[in-house]
């Protein structure tokens, strides 16, 4: 059996030693987290030129659609204002009211023994709105204060057919000192002025026609 003898024992010894050396190892680890740090720099530096150069293209892109924004915010707050004018003249229009109605119930209130001399109608934009009808005329018959009564509560009745509360009162009523023929009798007169209170709400509404005497206006002789 051969016999081996190895002389080199104490520098192989060394040189494992100073392989296991803990500074040697130090360093080699320290070399490699620098080398995985400059990596990591380069990459990020890398990503970094990616984002400048989209970020550039974005800016670019915003600067040329930025006045196209600003133009068709522009046009956006015209358009809306004009919406807003038409919503306006619209409801305007639909919530108008009208006069023909009322004036033809008037009319059809009116028998043939009162002549209206004088009719004014006005919007009232007051805390109460509404519209006034003020009426004056002349009342023939024998009472013509009665006559001029039942005119009153004749338009009473058929304006509620137009406006819903609507009401009428006598600002004047006094007797008159002429004398008027009509259907060959001769007639005292009175004097008188209603006004008429038509609330706003439910103003123009359809309603049923209420029968009544047939108008015809005369004039006094």
């Amino acid at each position: 059996m051969p016999l081996h003898v190895n002389l080199y024992h104490e520098i192989q010894r060394q040189e494992l030693d100073r392989k296991r050396d803990p500074l040697r190892l130090g360093m080699m680890g320290l070399a490699v987290i620098a080398v995985g740090f400059v990596a990591f720099y380069f990459v990020a530096l890398e990503q970094s030129h990616e984002v400048g150069v989209k970020f550039g293209a974005l800016q670019d892109q915003f600067s040329k659609l930025d006045p196209k924004a600003k133009a068709a915010k522009a046009r956006q707050d015209e358009l809306n204002q004009e919406i807003a004018a038409s919503e306006t003249m619209t409801k305007a229009v639909d919530d108008r009211f009208f006069w023909a109605p009322v004036l033809d119930q008037i009319l059809q209130a009116v028998p043939k023994t009162v002549q209206l001399t004088h009719l004014t109608a006005q919007v009232n934009e007051a805390a109460t709105p509404g519209y006034t009808v003020t009426i004056t005329g002349i009342a023939s018959a024998m009472e013509p204060r009665k006559e001029a009564e039942a005119l009153r509560m004749a338009l009473t009745a058929r304006l509620n057919t137009q406006c819903n509360g609507a009401t009428s009162m006598f600002k004047s009523l006094e007797d008159s000192e002429e004398f008027v023929m009509l259907d060959g009798h001769r007639l005292s007169t009175a004097n008188f002025t209603i006004q008429v209170e038509l609330p706003m709400k439910d103003a123009g509404a359809p309603a049923p026609a209420v029968p009544a005497r047939k108008p015809k206006l005369v004039a006094a002789e």
